[in-house]
């Protein structure tokens, strides 16, 4: 993993490009790594090109101290969240999404995942019809593995698969 180099995910059969600042992958994998055998997550942050095709996250959230984890489950809390978001909001950026962590295994979302995910893009509060949700998988700091996925309200999910610059 380079500290340095953003990482980019994107799709042939959608609009969609995400593009992850270095230092908010290695925030994920520290955070991962301090939760251990537990899932942990938080909140993606950033904000869009002008025709809405390309998302740039620029900063994640650790878990609210109100989550709930355990070895398969999280459930984020908001303790915190609202004040955050206004923060930046007045300085361009926004909610786009969701992250979090499954450890040991598959960066794959499960059925509450997608669940969760497509609640979040027709629900109006959040103001995101295309929420984002990464998973990171594997055994940080040493094995890393990431999903990527646009939740679309109403349509199809659309995985995004990693950009690898020559």
């Amino acid at each position: 993993m380079n500290d340095s180099v953003p990482l980019s995910f994107s799709s042939p059969s959608a609009p969609y490009t995400v593009t992850l600042e270095a230092t908010v992958l290695s925030k994920m994998v520290s955070d991962c790594t301090r939760a251990g055998a537990h899932e942990t997550g938080g909140i993606l942050i950033g904000n869009y090109s002008s025709d809405g095709s390309i998302a740039l996250i620029s900063e994640i959230t650790s878990h609210p101290k109100d989550s709930i984890s355990s070895s398969v489950t999280f459930q984020r809390g908001i303790i915190g969240l609202k004040e955050l978001l206004a923060a930046r909001w007045d300085e361009g950026f926004h909610y786009v999404g969701e992250w979090h962590y499954h450890p040991g295994g598959s960066p794959e979302p499960s059925g509450p995942d997608i669940h969760a995910m497509r609640s979040i893009a027709t629900n109006a509060k959040y103001s995101c019809r295309e929420p984002i949700l990464i998973i990171l998988g594997g055994r940080p700091p040493r094995e890393v593995k990431l999903s990527v996925t646009v939740f679309q309200a109403n349509r199809p999910s659309v995985r995004l698969n990693p950009f690898y610059y020559l």
